[in-house]
């Protein structure tokens, strides 16, 4: 795992893998400001009580709202919209580390937008879900790995399996190496909480899962898509 993650830093260096980081930061950024708009409007529709601590206390619990949200949908948000142009670090990881490969199978454009909307629903719902055990000291970091690390992982698998194997055979994968696939997916959703690492997290989980993948056979003559 260790030379899996070197290699995915090393990407950094491509003059290609760097167009999609810029392009990941500026919808990175736009996911935060987004969100936090979209938190103070909702604040805002309370209106005011006539109570200055109360609408004090409304705005202190908007800040914290924005926060919040921000902290639990993060990772998922970002990588579901940046799976529309991660491909472009995955064909660049593949020629680079694993040559003489058939070529991938394009992924049509539905087919993406359909599995960035189910993650973003998944991960909405679980997280809301658990958000009372996030309130637990102790408990909420682990719990929301294992939320998240799982979505962030599931995300990974389809933009890079998918290309290069039938839908089934990525759906037994998934099974069959479930820990391996999450563990891989919660070092990316917890590159994700990291200040300034975030921004590039999502180029570094699309080089990182896959040499994770290839590790994992996902070009074998068998498996691949027709």
């Amino acid at each position: 795992m260790l030379t899996d993650i070197a290699r995915s830093f090393g990407a950094l260096g491509d003059r290609r893998v760097r167009g999609v980081l810029w392009r990941g930061i500026t919808l990175a950024l736009a996911t935060l400001i987004a969100l936090g708009f979209g938190v103070e409007a909702s604040v805002d529709l309370l209106g005011t009580t006539g109570y200055s601590w109360i609408d004090r206390g409304i705005d202190v619990l908007g800040v914290l709202g924005t926060a919040v949200v921000a902290w639990l949908l993060f990772p998922s948000i970002v990588v579901a919209l940046s799976s529309f142009f991660l491909e472009r670090v995955v064909d660049v990881t593949e020629a680079r580390f694993y040559p003489g490969l058939p070529p991938a199978r394009l992924v049509p454009l539905a087919e993406q937008a359909w599995a960035a909307l189910r993650l973003l629903g998944l991960s909405l719902l679980l997280n809301l879900a658990a958000l009372p055990l996030y309130l637990v000291p102790v408990l909420n970091l682990p719990i929301w790995l294992l939320i998240n690390g799982w979505l962030v992982g599931r995300e990974y698998v389809e933009l890079v399996a998918l290309r290069r194997m039938r839908p089934a055979a990525v759906a037994e994968l998934r099974r069959e190496r479930r820990i391996r696939l999450w563990a891989a997916g919660a070092l990316v959703a917890f590159l994700l909480t990291v200040p300034l690492l975030n921004l590039a997290a999502p180029v570094l989980g699309a080089a990182f899962m896959t040499h994770r993948l290839h590790r994992l056979g996902v070009a074998r003559p068998e498996s691949r898509a027709a």
